[in-house]
């Protein structure tokens, strides 16, 4: 039996026990490298409840009681972390809504620690940047070293640690870095007036269910170059089977709308293969039959290099100022910057450095990604 097909069935409850061939570590290796290790351990441990399985106890040994225990203590420190963040955020008056893995961890996830996450991804009006980012220092979150950039980039990253838990917080004023993607679903006005209240994460409040389909559609393909990762896929999965047939209509036409109609037919395809979401063919066809010229589609099947994507943010940006300014953030990040990854360098070699970095970052832009 294929690992990865048994992987899903176990995680939808269609199979019980392991297959000839695939030790309970082997599987738990698969499962976490596709990110759904906990979900895993959670279906394992219901095998060992079902009184019709011949020896429960090889099928649902200590190490998945042990990845169970680990996600709860985790999540225990992340759910606290989130909280104090958007509580914090709610007492400066400074509009955020928390979208992915951290809010769709409480919003469709049967438990919290079921959906593992490495960061907390915010979003934000680009107006009320400093502002944020203000809210985040008082709360002891530090900025890591990266550029400033408006275009290259929609995001910035902060961490802070606590109780040994590394907490990183990507800020967004965008939802996504290729310019391909950009456009309507940046709109943070509509999305907060569309948006939902977190009851459990006291002052949170997230996307609409229709708009975290869409971000969840559009980041595996924009972000991460189309790569089948069980973890997003289910994501679209519980988001998907939650909808009715109308959602489904609407969310096709707005993916449409949006010029991501062919993006968001590949990951609802991907997910329907693997775990038989519950999308009709028509919403499929809705999707591909209106996504002619879509810039975004040229991110399926992956395989883009750096200067892939810088090239075709290039040629998406609107206006010159606008591809003259990627450009530039790209080859000549700020001085701040580039004093802090050259710590040595006198301030009158500052050219120099930005030469080096050039020609030392070079071999990277041209690099097939590892499939």
């Amino acid at each position: 039996m294929d690992a990865l097909r048994w992987l899903c069935d176990a995680i939808l409850g269609r199979t019980r026990g392991l297959p000839a061939g695939l030790t309970a570590d082997q599987a738990l290796d698969l499962a976490t490298v596709h990110g759904v290790d906990a979900l895993l351990a959670d279906a394992a441990l219901r095998w060992s409840d079902d009184a019709t399985m011949t020896s429960p106890a090889a099928i649902a040994p200590e190490a998945f009681r042990q990845t169970l225990r680990q996600a709860v203590a985790v999540e225990a420190l992340r759910t606290a972390a989130l909280k104090e963040l958007t509580d914090a955020f709610s007492r400066r008056r400074v509009p955020s809504l928390l979208i992915k893995g951290a809010a769709l961890a409480f919003t469709h996830y049967a438990r919290p620690f079921l959906r593992p996450r490495s960061d907390t991804d915010l979003v934000i009006a680009r107006e009320r940047r400093d502002e944020a980012e203000g809210v985040l220092a008082e709360i002891g979150y530090v900025r890591d070293a990266e550029p400033d950039a408006d275009v290259a980039s929609a995001q910035r990253h902060f961490t802070r640690t606590r109780a040994g838990l590394v907490d990183a917080v990507d800020l967004h004023w965008r939802i996504v870095n290729p310019q391909a993607f950009a456009g309507p679903l940046d709109d943070f006005g509509a999305l907060v007036s569309r948006s939902v209240a977190v009851p459990s994460l006291g002052a949170a409040r997230t996307v609409a269910p229709m708009d975290a389909l869409l971000i969840a559609c559009v980041h595996r393909v924009a972000h991460h170059q189309d790569r089948v990762h069980l973890l997003w896929l289910w994501d679209i999965h519980l988001l998907a089977s939650a909808a009715t047939r109308q959602d489904l209509e609407a969310f096709a036409a707005r993916a449409a709308d949006c010029a991501m109609g062919a993006v968001s037919a590949r990951s609802l395809a991907l997910a329907r293969e693997c775990f038989d979401t519950p999308v009709h063919d028509d919403v499929l066809s809705e999707l591909q039959g209106r996504a002619a010229g879509e810039s975004s589609a040229r991110f399926i099947g992956g395989g883009m290099r750096l200067v892939d994507i810088a090239s075709a943010d290039l040629r998406a940006a609107a206006t010159w100022s606008r591809r003259l300014q990627l450009a530039r953030e790209h080859l000549l990040p700020g001085p701040a910057y580039m004093r802090s990854i050259y710590p040595r360098c006198p301030g009158s070699m500052l050219p120099l450095a930005y030469v080096h970095r050039i020609v030392r970052g070079a071999p990277k832009w041209f690099r097939r990604p590892a499939s």
